[in-house]
């Protein structure tokens, strides 16, 4: 009687034993059987829109590396530099986008004169 030993992901421990055949064919299916679940994982996180337009967030995003925001902007001046991207968006959204670009410190903010105005970190 031969035995194997097989640890899985999650911790668990399966313990076979059988014939050197018998074995030898269960860790093989086992082994085919971890490979095929690779390989279905894989195409679950794939992305399966190629050609997306940019999101608005992606805009802002590619303004940002431009230099736009190097100096102080307020939100009718991203505003309108958005529109010459052709891309329109009402305020009240972009109030919201750039907000949470401000949460995750892509942008800073500075309050002057009662207005919020938003420059590059």
């Amino acid at each position: 009687m031969v035995k194997a030993n097989i640890i899985t992901k999650d911790g668990s421990r399966i313990t076979v034993e059988g014939t050197i055949d018998e074995v030898s064919k269960l860790i093989e299916l086992y082994s085919a059987h971890k490979s095929d679940n690779k390989a279905t994982e894989f195409k679950k996180f794939e992305k399966s829109k190629k050609d997306t337009t940019a999101t608005v967030t992606d805009v802002v995003r590619e303004m940002i590396a431009e230099g736009f925001f190097n100096k102080p902007r307020g939100l009718a001046e991203i505003k309108s530099g958005m529109e010459e991207r052709a891309c329109f968006v009402p305020i009240t959204t972009l109030s919201a986008i750039v907000l949470g670009l401000t949460k995750k410190k892509e942008l800073r903010r500075i309050k002057k004169e009662k207005r919020w105005l938003y420059v590059r970190r």
